[in-house]
């Protein structure tokens, strides 16, 4: 189940937009950092996905980050 987060965190940077306004937000696991259940993430703004998601040939869906933050 996901959850969102309604203010986006002051120090962080969403990776789509590159920007830190304070909207609807989720946090969005960072690949290789699994260890069981838990995993580090990163925010990023709902509507920054909704209006960036892309379906690829190799049928995966992603949204393309900016050169932002990573962390």
């Amino acid at each position: 189940m996901s959850r969102t987060f309604e203010h986006f965190p002051n120090q962080s940077k969403c990776p789509i937009c590159g920007t830190n306004d304070d909207r609807e937000c989720i946090l969005a696991p960072i690949d290789g950092t699994e260890d069981g259940n838990i995993s580090e993430a990163i925010p990023v703004h709902v509507e920054c996905i909704l209006n960036g998601v892309r379906y690829s040939e190799f049928e995966l869906i992603y949204a393309k980050a900016t050169k932002g933050e990573a962390k």
